[in-house]
């Protein structure tokens, strides 16, 4: 019976063993063919619970990593907030969200969008014989209208997802803490401050807090730009026809030449003007930082919000003050 034994646990280990080779083969594959240029992650959410689980780490808070984590620091597979990636992995798996490197994906859909075929391109080369070519050459700058159609003819129409809503892997500071303190202020101004103040003052503090509240939504619940996978360079892109300035960010852009630039961590061709970012595992188009009060990355999409939340911060929260120190005059009526 000790062999038999011992054949069955061999098996056993066999099965598991092959279970994690094929769960890490799909996660080498979704790193390097994903939609999206993500980092080194688990594909699903599920997949990042069921490996919390069989590591044995509880994730018990985001500024308090375990030791056997220091050594992730300066790896490609990073976790920046044990405690938010353990909340999104136990939260997003029930929810049957997606996941795009370490933010969730709560809504989507597929839209139809026109694309260049570089394969229709090659096969009309393919049957243009030297007089014609020569001719062509010839008459080059006059046959514009010319150009413009075979370059239409070249063209397709592909499906291609588009993120409607998504958090970034902060989202429980967003939810726990900047949404709690807005709505905490704004209430306590209502019910204190507000009343008996004149009325334009009252529509004019409404205006201001509900853009508010809107431009933190769009900033944390918005795509910030992430950058779908590029295997290859687009072969339109030149140095000397790129007049886009180059926005430098630290000394992030200081050694950069050309327009785009192979990512290691992400496995794809980026823009100059678009990072990897370890927070979020995802490049980032125009990234600025990651801002932990909206919970995501600060780009190219959401730059605009962001800046009108900043803004918006400063003045309600002046006004506020103001509300709630000066005191408000009072009519009375005989």
């Amino acid at each position: 019976q000790q062999p038999a034994d011992i054949t069955n646990n061999d098996d056993a280990l066999s099965l598991t063993e092959k279970y994690r080779q094929e769960k890490h083969q799909n996660k080498l594959h979704h790193w390097k063919e994903g939609e999206f240029a993500s980092g080194l992650v688990e594909p699903t959410w599920a997949d990042e619970l069921e490996k919390y689980n069989r590591e044995g780490r509880s994730g018990c808070c985001c500024c308090c990593p375990p030791s056997a984590e220091l050594d992730q620091m300066f790896q490609e597979e990073i976790d920046p907030g044990c405690g938010c990636i353990y909340l999104s992995a136990v939260v997003c798996s029930r929810l049957g969200a997606d996941r795009v490197g370490n933010m969730a994906v709560l809504k989507s859909r597929y839209v139809m969008v026109e694309v260049e075929d570089d394969d229709d391109g090659e096969e009309h080369e393919e049957f243009v014989n030297d007089d014609e070519e020569a001719l062509r050459n010839r008459n080059k700058g006059s046959d514009t209208k010319n150009d413009e159609k075979t370059k239409k003819q070249t063209k397709r129409m592909v499906r291609k997802r588009e993120i409607q809503f998504i958090v970034g892997p902060f989202w429980p500071m967003l939810l726990g803490i900047t949404y709690p303190l807005i709505f905490g202020v704004s209430g306590l101004t209502l019910f204190v401050g507000l009343p008996y103040r004149a009325w334009y003052i009252k529509l004019g503090w409404t205006i201001l807090t509900v853009l508010l509240i809107r431009a933190l939504f769009n900033t944390g619940f918005r795509d910030p730009g992430i950058l779908t996978r590029h295997k290859d360079p687009p072969e339109n892109e030149n140095d000397e026809e790129d007049d886009a300035p180059l926005r430098r960010v630290g000394f992030r852009w200081g050694t950069e030449g050309g327009p785009w630039r192979w990512s290691e961590q992400a496995q794809t061709y980026r823009p100059r003007n678009s990072c990897y970012d370890p927070d979020t595992a995802v490049v980032v188009e125009e990234f600025d930082h990651t801002c932990p009060w909206t919970g995501t990355a600060i780009g190219k999409k959401n730059m605009g919000s962001f800046q009108m939340f900043v803004a918006l911060v400063f003045i309600c929260l002046i006004m506020d003050i103001f509300l709630l120190t000066a005191p408000a005059k009072i009519e009375y009526s005989n």
